[in-house]
């Protein structure tokens, strides 16, 4: 059997070392059942969103709509801060649970959906 030559073995060596240290998720990442958790919560709070912008776009009485649209968001809400509690410096997507949530309420004002991010809010401490 043949040696490897030396530059082949180092660049072997190399890029196994790379891959150790150089890649992979930034840490604390949140468990996969808390990204689950996040991933349903944040989509829901964005559907919500999304359905109260429409709701709203034209004339008319939207009350029933918008609170059945809260109520929804609502359970999301609680699904968000059940995750914040765990730990809120849990990194998803990029960024902490923490600034999540400070998003989720700056989305949730803006839509229209307030007691929900009120909700929000008064469970984990963060104000957008």
């Amino acid at each position: 059997m043949a040696a490897r030559p030396p530059a082949r073995s180092l660049l072997t060596a190399l890029l196994a070392a790379g891959v150790l240290t150089g890649c992979g998720p930034t840490p604390p990442q949140a468990p996969l059942h808390e990204a689950k958790k996040l991933d349903a919560s944040t989509s829901d709070i964005s559907t919500d969103c999304g359905l109260a912008y429409q709701v709203t776009a034209f004339p008319g009485e939207h009350q029933k709509e918008l609170v059945n649209l809260e109520s929804n968001a609502l359970e999301s809400v609680h699904s968000l801060s059940s995750v914040y509690h765990r730990n809120p410096a849990w990194i998803y997507q990029g960024e902490t649970v923490g600034q999540i949530v400070v998003d989720a309420v700056t989305m949730l004002r803006a839509c229209g959906l307030g007691r929900a991010a009120s909700a929000l809010e008064h469970a984990t401490g963060q104000h957008a």
